[in-house]
């Protein structure tokens, strides 16, 4: 079987939330960071039809990037990566050894206390800001008008900040829900964003390209009404 781009890119991006990755038979890849302060779950066009684990994903995606249009031949204990004339054979590890994501849970959002949509531009402008500046959170925040999406520091508020206005806002609430950038590693998509003040969001992705949920945990000294 072949691995579509996009499934490559899928990987790439899981392998900044956990170095590591184990799988199973279907449609679905599934990560979760080692601090469990972020996981994400996609849908890709390849049928897997074997579970497998692998511990160091970056170097499994530098063997992928040996070859131009690779086949990929899974057993119970290795894949087979091959060219016209070339293979490696990748050993599986063991998954144990790898923090997955729970099987027997699985993270619903029904009430969220904030639904709202944030364009990938803007994500990626407060990122870029963050670096810059070198603030360690990022924030969706509501001053009772409108609302924004802020890189800060909260734990210094006489440090710099840098705001990008997302939307007008009806309800007055305010709201301020403060996720560490470390933590904001979600692939260039725009999202549908889901806030509670139990601890957690959820961003959705809305590309009808892309079925792709982030769950990414709410700082403690987040606050809402």
């Amino acid at each position: 079987m072949q691995i579509s781009n996009q499934t490559i890119q899928i990987l790439k991006n899981f392998a900044m939330i956990n170095p590591s990755i184990a799988f199973e038979p279907g449609e679905t890849l599934q990560t979760i960071a080692t601090s469990k302060s972020i996981m994400a779950k996609a849908k890709i066009s390849e049928s897997l039809t074997t579970s497998g684990a692998i511990y160091d994903l970056s170097r499994f995606l530098g063997v992928i990037s040996l070859f131009d249009k690779p086949d990929f031949n899974f057993t119970e204990s290795q894949v087979v990566v091959s060219g016209e004339r070339s293979s490696v054979n990748y050993t599986f590890a063991d998954s144990s050894m790898i923090t997955t994501p729970p099987k027997d849970k699985q993270i619903t959002i029904d009430n969220p206390d904030v639904d709202i949509n944030i364009p990938g531009d803007k994500i990626q402008s407060v990122l870029k800001a963050a670096a810059v500046l070198q603030l360690p959170e990022v924030s969706v925040m509501c001053d009772g008008a409108q609302v924004y999406l802020q890189a800060l520091d909260s734990k210094n508020p006489s440090t710099d900040d840098y705001k990008e206005e997302l939307m007008d806002w009806t309800n007055e609430t305010k709201f301020n829900f403060i996720f560490k950038t470390e933590n904001f590693k979600m692939m260039q998509f725009d999202y549908n964003v889901k806030l509670t003040s139990r601890g957690i969001a959820q961003f959705t992705s809305t590309s009808s390209d892309m079925e792709l949920i982030y769950w990414v945990a709410v700082e403690a000294n987040s606050t809402y009404g």
